[in-house]
This record gives C-alpha cells, structure tokens and sequence, in this order.
C-alpha cells in the first residue's frame, strides 16, 4: 500500500507529499514506453511499471483543498509540480521540480525519470493532487465509459498533442506512421480536427483494423510510399506527418557506430512525403542516451532543411488537454476505446499482456484489478 510519504524501493525516491493523494485504481494501461523501460537500464527488480490510471481517490494530504475522497479522475502520465517556470508556461513533460536528474518526470520509469512508482497495481500515489488529477465531473458516466476515459491519461492526449503539433485542421491531409494504439490515437485526433488521414505500417492486421476504423490505410510493403500516398490523396505529398513509430535502444545499436543503416525509418519516410513548408510532429520515442551522446539514427536532416519543414517533438503536456478530451469523449461521443481496441486484462494477468505487447499485438491493453 503506498503511503503519502514513500520510502526508497526499486526506482523509488524517499519524499513526504503531503500535496498528494492516495488513488485505488479502476483502470491502469500497458504502453509501448513501458516495454522500452522493462528493456531499458534503468529497470531494477521490484519496480512498480506503469504511467496510465484512472481510479477513485481514498486518501487526501493535509495540503491538498480541490481534491477529494471519493473523486473519480483521471492522472496525466506526467508528474508536474504545477509551480515552477514550465508548468505555469504549460510544459508539464519537462517540470522542474519532480525530477532531481534532469526536468521531466513519469510514474514508474525509475530514477532517471524522477523515481515516482508506477501504477499497474491496486493503488498509487500522486503528488501535487489539486494541479495533477482531472476529476471527472460526472463520476458514474467515467466508470460506464471506463475503457474510454482509461485513454486520457495518455495516448489520446498524445495523439491529440501531436496533431495539434502538425498544424492539423481542417481539410488537412496528413500520413501517421504506424498503425499501433498511439497511430491510431494520432488518427482520430486527426479526425476529430477535419483532416483526412492515411495510416502506414507493414504489419497487416493492424492495417485491416485501421481500414475498419475508417481510415485510409498504407500497406507500406505494397510500393513505395509517395505512389500509396498519390493514390489515396491525388497528389504524392501530404500537409503533415505524425512518426507513432520512434526508435528503441536496440534498433540504434543494430544501426552500428557509423549509422549507415537508418534507425529513424519512418520519420526519413514522412520526411519524404510531407510537403514543402509542412510539419512534422513525432509522437514515437526516440532514446535521449547519455548526456552528449550523438546516437547514429541517420535521420534525413537535409531533407528537413530543404523542403522547410517544422519538425515537432517531445513528451506530451497531457494536463493541457484533459478538460477538452474528457469532454469529446464524455460529451461528444469520441470512441477512443474502440479505435485503439482497447482490452480489458484482470491485473493479475499483466505479465501475459505484456508478452502480447511485445509479440506486437495491435490492441490497447487495459488492466483492470
């Protein structure tokens, strides 16, 4: 049971919150960061994985007046103090007091990433509480929606932040590279701002799914990307990309010290069929490595240059945008749920999950205790 005031433990930091709250959780999902970091150095046996909750509030800290026990919310996978320089700029992904390594933190991705517990277990901590939760104002309705309202903590904001990063609107054509939940999340945010989406991958029953979901849909191993483009837009360009895709630690040290082999290669083919004077907006992780580290990914930079594209980056801001996406999903009657084939696992059964995930299943994972 976690307590308002933590102890050191695997990817644990000690700390009194007394701004925090005590979370039982109804809803808690498996990302595509969470493999990086149970792949990653910085996992440690005995960590608490995890950053995607939505649960019922059972405890309070005497410094916390908005929220309250009994309050269903949502929690933003971004741990931000709300007070300093970034948060008040509203840039919660790089807070600058929750991590003493560097700013930015996340639940449950260990000390590196500000040492905060994850949230794939029965209750978790949340510090700063009256800055950091979404309560939802219609507490039965969340729980009816549950496997809908378990995506605002993450993955819809994500897509969401990364289409309003590409200067998506509407009448805007734009490619999404991969065709996982954070793809598939980028393409309904698309949607829901007026643009026509085309949704790439090899993989072909993602492909089928994403096609079901009303999207175009571009079978990357049918031609080359342009002429798929062309067919379905016109014209062999787009307005704006959105790289779902990213690079992990392994495909860069397959890449080899002298980067011949591209790691980035779904970014240098959005690269190649966003316009000139487009944007691109990178929703996929790419590893930061050690400080200076220049990590060989063979991005296409020339072609960022030459064609005047504005390229975008970075962890989602997710607090941002929780008032406005709990209500297009609450309100407005965005299925998020069924877009990223969210699926409902006891907890108990998070291991086989994971093993899913990483087998490269295309649906959300969401464990329920």
């Amino acid at each position: 049971m976690p307590a308002l005031e933590t102890r050191a433990a695997p990817g644990v930091l000690p700390r009194r919150c007394d701004h925090g709250v005590i979370v039982r959780t109804l809803a808690t999902c498996v990302c595509g960061s969470d493999l990086h970091t149970l792949h990653g150095p910085g996992a440690a046996e005995g960590m608490v994985l995890g950053h995607e909750l939505t649960g019922v509030v059972v405890e309070t800290g005497r410094d916390v007046e908005r929220v309250r026990v009994g309050d269903v919310c949502s929690v933003p996978f971004n741990v931000a103090c709300g007070r300093c320089a970034n948060c008040r700029a509203g840039r919660t992904g790089h807070c600058l007091r929750t991590n003493p390594a560097r700013p930015g933190a996340t639940y449950g991705m260990g000390e590196g990433f500000g040492g905060w517990a994850g949230m794939q277990a029965e209750y978790a901590l949340v510090p700063y509480a009256d800055f950091n939760l979404h309560v939802f104002a219609d507490p039965d309705l969340a729980r009816e929606r549950l496997l809908d309202v378990a995506m605002i903590g993450d993955i819809l904001p994500t897509g969401y932040h990364a289409a309003r990063s590409a200067g998506v609107g509407p009448g805007s054509t734009v490619y999404v590279a991969g065709a996982g939940p954070v793809g598939l999340a980028s393409a309904v945010a698309c949607r829901m701002l007026g643009a026509a989406v085309i949704v790439g991958d090899l993989n072909a029953e993602r492909l089928a799914h994403a096609r079901a979901a009303g999207f175009a849909a571009a079978d990357l191993a049918s031609g080359e990307l342009p002429e798929i483009v062309a067919e379905t837009a016109g014209v062999p360009y787009v307005d704006a990309g959105i790289d779902c895709v990213g690079v992990s630690d392994a495909t860069v040290a397959a890449a080899g010290a002298d980067g011949r082999t591209p790691a980035a290669a779904a970014l240098n083919d959005i690269i190649g069929v966003v316009r000139h004077g487009g944007a691109i907006s990178v929703a996929g992780v790419y590893p930061a490595g050690a400080p200076g580290a220049r990590p060989p990914l063979g991005v296409w930079l020339g072609g960022i240059w030459s064609k005047a594209i504005t390229l975008s980056s970075g962890a989602t801001p997710v607090r941002r945008y929780q008032e406005e996406l709990a209500a297009a999903v609450l309100l407005g009657g965005v299925g998020i749920a069924d877009a990223v084939r969210a699926t409902a696992v006891p907890l108990a059964q998070a291991a086989d999950a994971y093993a899913q995930a990483m087998a490269g299943a295309g649906c959300k994972f969401v464990l329920v205790p």
